[in-house]
């Protein structure tokens, strides 16, 4: 049979289309963990970039004049401090959603309560996190990976516990699929530390799909992630008598002097770049 000619036909063309296709996954599934993952990452953290930066602007104009007129929030974007891959601190940033308010006793109030109207919007369309995306094509976060770990927390952790450490923490996790109301701390690292053990490219379509179909009916996050929805790992060992008092505020002061830390480094790379290009100059 002349192949060109079979090329030629609709279906000559569509089975070697197939093929090429089958090809390629198959390619990407086999060099994940070591490369593909990554290039995957990079590529379409750019492409989300580009594709979603006028909603963002929108986006970005509309919380401006709210925040103007509601005057809900000091600043528009909120910058927080969690462990990335092998436990470095990694700075996150995303849209401000919700009020800093709290009750009469001083702790602060369920981000339901303090969430505005304005927030359950960027929230609920995703928009939140769109800054995240810089993160992800920066090499600090993954699409999929572990769930985002505060430093107080991280310090905290067993060795076996630290294992989530392998990899990149994702903006979706795992627990898309198997978390639940019921999913306690010791489940989630158990589950955070399977996953780093081997990230495998049809499991991370999986997730992300899950993670799609949550937002697509409105699920309230909360309910995937159980008790570490509810209360840092630090609180939760200290409520459940596994760790003294002492021993948490240790744990606080720990992670308190990683931020500190890197909070000195940051300043000291600007410093030596703003004499590198006063030099160049």
């Amino acid at each position: 049979m002349d192949f060109s000619a079979f090329l030629a036909t609709g279906w000559g063309m569509a089975i070697f289309i197939l093929v090429d296709v089958a090809v390629l996954v198959l390619i990407l599934a086999l060099n994940y963990r070591w490369l593909c993952k990554r290039l995957l990452d990079i590529l379409f953290s750019f492409v989300f970039l580009a594709v979603f930066f006028v909603f963002f602007l929108i986006a970005l104009l509309a919380d401006a004049i709210y925040n103007k007129a509601t005057n809900a929030f000091a600043s528009l974007f909120v910058s927080e401090y969690f462990c990335g891959k092998k436990g470095k601190v990694i700075k996150v940033t995303t849209f401000t959603t919700e009020r800093i308010r709290h009750d009469e006793a001083g702790n602060l109030l369920p981000v339901r309560e303090r969430r505005t109207a304005m927030g359950k919007f960027l929230a609920a369309s995703g928009m939140k996190y769109y800054p995240c995306l810089a993160a992800v094509f920066a090499g600090k976060m993954s699409f999929v990976g572990p769930r985002l770990m505060t430093l107080t927390d991280g310090c905290a952790l067993s060795e076996e516990g630290a294992q989530r450490f392998k990899v990149r923490p994702g903006l979706v996790s795992s627990l898309e699929r198997y978390g639940g109301e019921n999913l306690t701390w010791q489940d989630m690292l158990e589950e955070d530390a399977l996953y780093a053990s081997r990230p495998n490219l049809f499991r991370d379509i999986s997730f992300f799909v899950a993670k799609i179909a949550h937002r697509l009916r409105g699920d309230d996050p909360a309910r995937l992630y159980g008790e570490c929805a509810e209360e840092g790992y630090v609180d939760s060992l200290e409520r459940s008598g596994a760790i003294t008092a002492e021993d948490a505020e240790e744990y606080r002061r720990e992670g308190k002097a990683r931020l500190t830390g890197y909070g000195r480094q940051q300043d000291e790379r600007k410093d030596f770049e703003r004499r590198m290009f006063t030099n160049f100059k």
